[in-house]
């Protein structure tokens, strides 16, 4: 089941408002005390990590945005915090979809299934996939035309997903590549 993100809600008060114990604290203890916070609540991540591919990469980023997130918004410092709550939001949606293949795997949700579907009957439902995204059908006849069999709807079909998947890893990069430096306290 994907994991749907949505804006964390913003606080009336800002962290300044706040009592906080760490003031009073002499910074050497605070800091190692965050550190142990931060080594605890990072282990379930880094006990899944893999060196395989690109999966786990993305999977850490992934959860650093979601801190990140949870932390500016927590503290609510700074004026743009609608803003930076919102794309790291969409980036981490994408993540998710990313993860999940989501785009990729979309057009099977239009194929009928069954022991004895014929294959002409089998793909039919394809077809409202396709006329549903006519800028990517667009697209994926340019790119793949090489391909004799790119007329066919199932081929049509997976060579758009595949076209739908790439725009959403280029998307979560595009987006950090615009907005990642914003986001700070």
């Amino acid at each position: 089941m994907m994991k749907q993100y949505t804006k964390l809600t913003i606080p009336v008060d800002t962290a300044w408002d706040r009592f906080k114990w760490g003031r009073y604290v002499h910074w050497r203890i605070r800091y190692f005390f965050q550190g142990v916070k931060n080594i605890v609540r990072w282990i379930p991540t880094l006990y899944h990590d893999r060196d395989w591919d690109d999966y786990y990469i993305t999977k850490i980023l992934q959860k650093k945005i979601e801190f990140q997130r949870a932390h500016l918004v927590y503290c609510n410092r700074h004026t743009n915090i609608d803003r930076d709550n919102f794309w790291m939001t969409v980036v981490l949606n994408l993540l998710e979809r990313k993860h999940e293949c989501y785009y990729e795997m979309e057009y099977h949700d239009y194929i009928k299934m069954g022991p004895n579907i014929p294959r002409e009957i089998r793909y039919e439902g394809v077809n409202e996939y396709i006329v549903k995204y006519p800028g990517v059908k667009r697209r994926a006849l340019a790119k793949y035309k090489k391909y004799k069999y790119i007329q066919e709807s199932d081929a049509l079909s997976m060579f758009m997903a595949s076209d739908r998947q790439s725009k959403c890893n280029a998307l979560i990069f595009e987006i950090l590549k615009q907005h990642s430096a914003e986001w700070w306290d």
